[in-house]
């Protein structure tokens, strides 16, 4: 292998050249800010406590410095001030989910019946595209006029109609209960 067709592979670091990093790009500028301020406040703190100086520097150590290497990492990749605003965005527009009243329960069956209704005329429509279904006007089939055929299709949708509404009333019924034993 020559000189010349050997390629050199360079990796580049997910780090290089990553505007507002410190540190070779370890640490954010933000973070490290906020970490600072941090510190100098919980500083000003603990010099204010009336215990000795033995005592004081457990409680740095306690205190202050797990509070300013989770400032400097941040969570989740996010600085620490900007998780805690949303964290309390979240506390104040967090929602609260109780049992339905009765507008949506209405609305509900409502929306329920026109979907039903909405299936049936596809379903009909699938038996008519079908083609030598029911749809087609009978000849000679004895004395059965057309308008006793007629009256019989009425009667046949209106009893189909008829257990589709008494099914859903049942369905309601139910709903109604289950909501009712919910509440106290």
């Amino acid at each position: 292998m020559s000189q010349k067709e050997r390629v050199d592979v360079y990796t580049i670091p997910p780090n290089f050249a990553k505007e507002g990093m410190i540190l070779s790009g370890r640490v954010e500028a933000r973070n490290a800010v906020e970490a600072a301020v941090l510190v100098l406040l919980l500083l000003q703190i603990l010099m204010m406590l009336d215990i000795g100086v033995k005592g004081k520097i457990y409680a740095g150590i306690i205190v202050i410095l797990p509070v300013a290497i989770f400032a400097v990492i941040g969570v989740q990749g996010e600085s620490l001030t900007s998780f805690i605003f949303q964290f309390f965005c979240f506390l104040t527009r967090r929602r609260v989910l109780t049992v339905p009243d009765g507008q949506y329960r209405l609305k509900r069956n409502r929306r329920l019946r026109k979907q039903q209704k909405k299936q049936y005329r596809r379903q009909k429509k699938k038996e008519k595209q079908k083609g030598g279904g029911n749809h087609r006007k009978r000849r000679g089939k004895g004395a059965e006029t057309e308008a006793q055929r007629r009256e019989a299709r009425r009667k046949e949708r209106a009893e189909k109609f008829e257990k589709a509404a008494q099914g859903r009333t049942e369905t309601v019924q139910r709903t109604h209960e289950e909501g009712n034993a919910e509440t106290p």
